[in-house]
C-alpha cells in the first residue's frame, strides 16, 4: 500500500450535516450558536449554508430530495460512524449555563476533567439529535 501525505489547502475541515429540516437547524446553529454564516451554495439538487467555526466550516446541507434514512440521534452509543464533534472553548461554566436555560439538550452534563483541573467537557444535541462535544476551560 502506497501512503499520501496530504498538502492542506486549508487548516481546517469542513463538517456537512445533512438535514430535512433547515429551519431549527438555523435557529441552532446560527441563532443560538451565533456561528456567522459566510453564505449559501445552490447546487444540482440541494444547497448548503456554511457557517464560520474557527478554522474550520460547518455546512448544513439539504437536498431537493430527502434522504431516505433519517439522523440517527445519540452520538457513539447509537451507531458506528461519525458521530460528533468537538468544538473548543473558553468559558464553558458560561455555555454549560446556557445550554441549561435553553430548550436545547444537553446529553451528557459539565464535567470536570479531573487530570487537568480548570478544564471540562460536555456533549450536547442539535434540533436533528446530532451531538456536538464541547470541551475548554470552565
Amino acid at each position: 500500500m502506497v501512503a499520501v501525505k496530504l498538502d492542506l489547502l486549508m487548516p481546517g475541515i469542513e463538517v456537512g450535516l445533512v438535514t430535512t429540516d433547515l429551519e431549527p437547524m438555523v435557529a441552532f446553529y446560527e441563532g443560538f450558536l451565533e456561528l456567522e454564516m459566510q453564505g449559501e451554495i445552490e447546487f444540482d439538487g440541494g444547497s448548503q449554508r456554511r457557517y464560520s467555526l474557527g478554522g474550520s466550516v460547518l455546512k448544513l446541507v439539504t437536498y431537493t430530495t430527502p434522504p431516505p434514512v433519517p439522523a440517527a440521534p445519540g452520538g457513539g452509543r447509537a451507531q458506528a460512524g461519525l458521530r460528533y464533534f468537538t468544538i473548543g472553548v473558553n468559558k464553558l461554566s458560561a455555555v454549560a449555563a446556557a445550554f441549561e436555560a435553553s430548550d436545547y439538550q444537553v446529553v451528557e452534563p459539565l464535567t470536570e476533567f479531573a487530570p487537568v483541573p480548570g478544564m471540562g467537557w460536555l456533549f450536547v444535541a442539535d434540533p436533528d439529535g446530532n451531538w456536538i462535544e464541547l470541551f475548554g476551560t470552565l
